[in-house]
């Protein structure tokens, strides 16, 4: 017994058998609509610096990351700034604790860079090295960093006082 669904009705009111298109390939990704631009155009950066913006009850911090020596795109980096620091977070996936090293100084950098223990693993990990400047002085003895197991970094940077 077929179902209302399997048959197809012409506009002379007449009822014929469904159409059936048969699939040319075996694709199995799915159809993506392309997106159409709103009028926000993408600012240029220099090669190897990225501004990072976030917004966190108003106020608006702009950190600088630069990359030293070869780019590491791999590495995401975001700072947001709360009333009494500035918070990091870093994916750093496929590194250890140990691998992971986290230097600041007054000036308002901090330095994260990486170094595996294996330089041709198969999963592209290259050492780097980012320099996140922040448009305020920092208090380095009282800054905290935690790598997860996963390769999350959390780097807690107090401002000066």
């Amino acid at each position: 017994m077929q179902g209302w669904h399997s048959q197809r009705l012409l506009e002379s009111g007449d009822v014929t058998d469904p159409i059936i298109v048969k699939d040319k390939g075996l694709s199995s990704t799915p159809k993506q609509k392309n997106l159409k631009n709103i009028g926000v155009q993408k600012q240029k950066t220099p090669a190897g610096m990225d501004l990072v913006l976030s917004h966190e009850t108003d106020k608006q911090s702009i950190a600088e990351v630069i990359d030293v020596g070869p780019p590491a795109d791999w590495v995401k980096i975001t700072v947001r700034e709360t009333k009494d620091c500035f918070e990091i977070f870093a994916l750093v996936p496929g590194l250890l604790r140990e691998e992971v090293r986290v230097q600041s100084d007054p000036a308002g950098r901090l330095v994260i860079a990486g170094q595996p223990e294996q330089l041709d693993n198969p999963w592209g990990i290259t050492p780097f090295k980012k320099v996140v400047n922040f448009p305020a002085r920092i208090d380095p003895l009282h800054t905290s960093a935690v790598v997860s197991l996963h390769g999350r970094l959390f780097v807690r940077v107090p401002f000066e006082q």
